[in-house]
């Protein structure tokens, strides 16, 4: 019982449309499809179904769609789960033999093998072939998109969120088989916990049995009342694995890295916040938007909020969310489609996961711009591909060139290099000094440093060179003796330790440790004053 991970023998509840599905595989020449979302309990339902109507074993065969994904077609995927030749009247024949082909997990085939089943069900009904589809929420719609007239021949099952008196029945058939009471808040608690979720129901109860040693039917009855803080690790335990890393990547949006907006971290925070399932882009935007006092900033949220908007389909695709997240442009409305991915929300540490994010805390749009000579682009690369794949921003040339275009040149990058970037890396190479674009950064990030309270230019040096313009008190790097992949960890480091939340300005730090950065020490020939 309360077994959310196989089927429930004593907690089991029939739930809505039970009877009706039951009817529809006891009745000879009808297919059946039952889609809803990961987690409600559908191959428990199906089971349970066959075995209401009379269907034992020996009447279907059961394959899940997961041991086929690599298949390109229907005939392969049939001969592999029958044992037989892929000639498509041999597969007919074993499958009127077979009874009812069960095949679980149907999205998990690849998207021709559907399509090819969806043409043939029709035709292969009228053969005497049975097929019991389970699958996602979509997969209903799908099938009749691909036939239209497979309606009449197959009947339709959607498993969605229960009632309140679906859960009340699962938890007393708990209750009198393990001989306890749930205390009635508690209950209450738990019931509206569970947002009708046939196996958060079971999942919740486990928890708390388990936390009351209640492993047994009691010999003397037993009174529980937890609140769900009390069991919430133990629920969000069995949801982490399956949800946290992609809603982790959805905070980190499209390109994974740091914004100085925060929008889709922030986005992902009111969709945890706001307790439903249908979540109005007006009630985002003003919660996101409008509750930014500064007229300017706000005005920068809104384009990066807009900008989210605009990409969101594609990130939810990317990280896997789309069966659970559907963002309906034309209704501007986001829906959490998957009830147990609600429930999971609702449960969330978003702490945990703007941790995992690295959400920026410094009001800087780049995390550093970098100063270089044309004949060091290739180390220059190096560096900004290690930087951007630990999520870190980079102004760099050849990236915004669609933004340089046409623009007057040195107001822009003086822009950039004076307001924009938190640090200004300056590659030190003996053809930097030779460079009029050069000296000229230099020249901007110096004033730029000037009004800063805290650090700003970190040299970096490649050559054994002579730069005029920057203190000899100030520390460097030396690529000479370090890895370009070891001064981005150090870069790391000094970002990560110097980062002020976005209300402040830029706070003085104290200078690095000198073990942690060998050449500390500044050569009178390589920086003078």
């Amino acid at each position: 019982m309360f077994n959310e991970a196989a089927v429930p023998v004593l907690t089991f509840v029939p739930p809505r449309d039970f009877g009706d599905l039951v009817g529809s595989l006891r009745t000879p020449g009808k297919h059946v499809t039952l889609s809803g979302a990961s987690g409600c309990g559908k191959t428990t339902l199906a089971r349970k179904a066959l075995d209401r109507a009379g269907i034992g074993t020996g009447g279907y065969h059961w394959i899940s769609g997961r041991d086929y994904a690599a298949e390109i077609t229907l005939t392969n995927v049939l001969a592999r789960a029958l044992a037989c030749d892929a000639a498509e009247n041999e597969v007919v024949d074993y499958l009127v033999a077979c009874g009812i082909l069960v095949i679980d997990d149907f999205h998990h085939l690849g998207q021709p093998v559907r399509d090819e089943l969806g043409a043939k069900l029709k035709r292969w009904g009228e053969l005497g072939v049975r097929i019991f589809i389970i699958g996602i929420s979509s997969l209903n719609k799908s099938l009749l998109d691909i036939d239209s007239e497979l309606g009449i021949r197959n009947d339709a099952f959607e498993m969605g969120v229960q009632d309140g008196d679906f859960v009340e029945k699962v938890i007393a058939a708990g209750e009198n088989a393990l001989n306890f009471e749930f205390a009635p808040e508690c209950r209450e608690r738990f019931i509206k916990a569970s947002l009708g979720v046939p196996s958060a129901v079971q999942m919740i109860c486990r928890v708390a049995c388990t936390r009351m040693e209640l492993y047994e039917t009691a010999d003397k009855k037993v009174t529980i009342d937890l609140s769900m803080a009390e069991i919430k690790d133990g629920v969000l335990r069995n949801y982490k694995s399956k949800f946290q890393n992609r809603l982790i990547g959805l905070a980190k949006g499209k390109q994974q890295a740091r914004s100085v907006h925060n929008t889709y971290f922030e986005i992902v925070r009111q969709i945890c916040t706001i307790e439903l399932s249908e979540i109005p882009i007006a009630e985002l935007y003003s919660r996101i938007v409008k509750s930014v006092d500064d007229i300017s900033e706000r005005s920068k949220k809104s384009t990066s909020f807009y900008n989210c908007l605009n990409n969101l389909s594609d990130v939810l695709t990317q990280r896997g969310l789309d069966d659970a997240i559907y963002y309906n442009q034309k209704a501007k409305l986001i829906s959490i489609e998957d009830p147990s991915f609600r429930l999971y929300l609702t449960l969330a540490d978003l702490a945990e996961i703007e941790r995992s994010v690295r959400v920026r805390r410094t009001k800087f749009p780049w995390d550093v711009a970098v100063s270089f000579a044309g004949e060091d682009r290739k180390i220059v690369e190096g560096f900004r591909e290690e930087l951007n794949a630990n999520g870190y921003t980079v102004f760099y040339d050849f990236d915004e060139q669609h933004k340089l275009w046409g623009e007057n040149l040195r107001r822009k990058l003086s822009e950039v290099y004076a307001h924009d970037a938190q640090y200004m890396i300056v590659f030190l190479s003996k053809h930097y000094p030779e460079k009029d674009w050069t000296n000229f950064e230099l020249e901007i990030g110096r004033d730029a440093k000037a009004k800063r309270t805290s650090t700003y230019l970190l040299p970096l040096v490649v050559d054994d060179i002579n730069i005029v313009g920057l203190s000899k008190d100030v520390g460097y790097v030396d690529l000479r003796h370090h890895s370009v992949s070891e001064a981005v960890q150090i870069l790391i480091r000094k970002i990560e330790d110097t980062e002020v939340t976005v209300e402040q300005e830029p706070v003085a730090v104290a200078p690095a440790n000198p073990s942690e950065q060998a050449t500390a020490a500044i050569p009178h020939d390589v920086l003078e004053s």
